[in-house]
């Protein structure tokens, strides 16, 4: 299941809790394209967001990210259930999940991970990795400063070829995220302040709720970096930070 993170950082964007289901995770048979077996998986098909925080990552009766389904024993990741390979894929596909570097992700690294670096061996365009890897961050645990700093990376690029456009707003404020998270706090002041100087943020938004929304992140950003915090951190009903 797919979530559109085309609005994400806005608190409106939440889904009423009476207006959607709760969480809702079944267990699904899904077929392995590297040995055709079908095998049992937790499927997420429902849920209900409240918001999110400053990287995205959204909070209430929703799993953040979603379970992934992974084929046992291959631990190939089955992101698109419909997608169909062909041969001369598959026979690649095969060699990579055999391959020593699979093989160590699978026993270190998490399932977005390693969706991730699936996407950059099928040669997936580097903004859809952007977004697996910031998902990748929100499951990494104690492998935050290495997931973080990959994604910093591939946000820091995105932004710029984004450059001129409404999106690169986004792009930034994320860029601006992991700068702060990873403690990187001159550069992620910079980045801020840059955009609060910038005359053209928030961009044309569809929303005034969404333009407001976006100035007080940069404002509450710019406290938690006086404040040296790392903190995973979101805006409650108030406006006030709430911090992990």
């Amino acid at each position: 299941m797919r979530f559109s993170t085309r609005h994400a950082f806005v608190l409106a964007l939440c889904l009423s809790p009476l207006a959607a289901p709760a969480m809702r995770i079944v267990e699904m048979q899904i077929t392995c394209p590297i040995d055709g077996k079908p095998f049992p998986s937790r499927v997420m098909v429902s849920g209900t967001s409240f918001g999110t925080y400053f990287d995205t990552q959204r909070f209430g009766a929703i799993a953040s990210p979603a379970p992934l389904p992974v084929c046992p024993g291959n631990g190939f990741i089955v992101a698109d259930q419909s997608r169909k390979y062909s041969e001369a894929e598959l026979t690649r596909l095969r060699g990579f999940v055999d391959s020593d570097d699979f093989r160590g992700w699978i026993a270190n690294d998490t399932p977005y991970y390693r969706l991730a670096k699936q996407m950059a061996f099928m040669g997936e365009s580097e903004d859809a990795i952007a977004n697996v890897l910031l998902s990748a961050t929100w499951e990494a645990g104690s492998r935050y400063p290495r997931y973080a700093a990959e994604a910093l990376q591939v946000w820091q690029r995105r932004a710029l070829r984004e450059a001129g456009s409404d999106r690169a707003y986004h792009s930034r404020m994320l860029v601006g995220e992991l700068q702060r998270r990873l403690g990187r706090f001159d550069e992620a002041q910079a980045t801020f302040e840059g955009l609060r100087a910038d005359r053209g943020f928030p961009g044309k938004q569809e929303d005034a709720d969404v333009a407001a929304y976006m100035r007080k992140v940069v404002d509450a950003q710019l406290r938690l970096i006086r404040d040296r915090s790392v903190a995973h951190a979101r805006l409650d009903e108030d406006g006030e930070i709430v911090d992990f």
